[in-house]
């Protein structure tokens, strides 16, 4: 495994950052969490026009053909610099569609930023597809979808939605219009947009895979979203032990400042050894991964670790930044959040440590 970057990946990670640094402020950020759109229209739009959205979608369609290596890369950035979920969640959507059907006429509006699609996977009690309780159904010449999907990124706003659904005996995924379904905002505590979304008899726009016969497509889909969600944990834990580096060096308790005094120390050396190990397993699992050659545990141990890490990091941010790290104005928050939210999304502890034992069992 080589943890070091190609020049082209670095060049990718240094143009994010140099936007990220000039783009986004604490003003900008406080802003957007009363957009509806979470974001601008102006700065989605030049977002759009950088090529972010379209990192992985095919040169035929407008995008950059990037694989996933190379999209993890702009992620990571993107979770250091605290770009906004919605264009995050526009770009794990425009690959996804990308890859399922590689000919889909919207890919080109998506790259352009004229139109978003988001996924609609997990279901209010459930996260196993087997458990799924929407269905898909042969009317005729359309397919109709009958369920509820809960915890839909940018639901609300999202045109396309990817669902996946029970047929006949095995899983199906189908392209939904998001106007065509009954959409309900869903509170959540980081600011991302979520909704729960109402499937009554809605058509779907077309199939993206056989009748019955996706499972296989829905396990990689969820694999690759587990990786790219590490991916931004390790851009926040980078986020997070730099500016406690940098506040440590300048606050100043008893006359002196707070980084020579070895209970600081001893924290940020944690907080280091915790990003680095993070770092390892993560770039294992990703790398592995886009070249095919993983056999399932660097994914489960990667995840097993790095959710717990970034919670632990960015709590012991907050407690050496002591009050200053609770004051709203100071991003601090925003990575705890994103540290908690991006755990139960991708890393929820349960299954991945019962998935690490039971490698580790057989």
């Amino acid at each position: 495994m080589d943890l070091e970057y190609t020049p082209e990946q670095q060049a990718l990670k240094d143009a994010v950052r140099r936007f990220c640094a000039e783009q986004i402020t604490p003003e900008r950020l406080g802003a957007w969490e009363r957009d509806v759109n979470g974001i601008d229209g102006a700065s989605w739009k030049a977002i759009a026009r950088l090529g972010w959205i379209g990192l992985g979608v095919g040169t035929a369609a407008g995008g950059s053909g990037l694989g996933l290596v190379e999209l993890a890369c702009v992620l990571y950035e993107c979770g250091r610099g605290l770009v906004p979920r919605t264009v995050i969640n526009a770009m794990r959507g425009a690959w996804v569609l990308s890859h399922l059907d590689p000919t889909a006429p919207e890919l080109g509006s998506l790259v352009a930023g004229d139109q978003r699609v988001t996924l609609a996977f997990d279901e209010a009690e459930t996260r196993d597809p087997s458990r799924y309780l929407t269905v898909a159904e042969r009317r005729g010449e359309w397919t109709e979808i009958r369920g509820a999907k809960c915890y839909v990124p940018d639901g609300e706003g999202a045109d396309y939605q990817i669902v996946a659904a029970h047929e006949g005996g095995g899983l199906s995924l189908l392209f939904v219009r998001g106007a065509d379904t009954k959409r309900e905002a869903l509170r959540t505590f980081d600011g991302e947009r979520q909704a729960v979304v109402h499937y009554d008899g809605v058509r779907a726009v077309r199939r993206l895979s056989a009748s019955g016969d996706a499972a296989a497509a829905l396990e990689r889909v969820r694999i690759e979203q587990t990786a790219l969600g590490l991916a931004e944990m390790l851009g926040g834990m980078d986020a997070a032990l730099e500016m406690t580096v940098a506040y440590v060096k300048e606050r100043e308790q008893f006359g002196q400042k707070i980084a020579v005094f070895q209970a600081v120390q001893h924290q940020v050396a944690d907080m280091a050894t915790t990003f680095t190990a993070s770092r390892h397993l993560t770039w294992q699992a990703i790398t592995r991964l886009a070249a095919g050659t993983t056999d399932g545990g660097e994914l489960s141990s990667a995840a097993a670790f790095v959710g717990p890490a970034f919670k632990r990091v960015t709590l012991a941010a907050h407690h050496l930044h002591g009050g200053a790290g609770y004051v709203v104005e100071h991003p601090l928050h925003y990575h705890a959040e994103r540290a908690q939210a991006l755990s139960i999304r991708y890393t929820p502890e349960g299954p991945v440590l019962a998935a690490v034992a039971s490698r580790l069992l057989d």
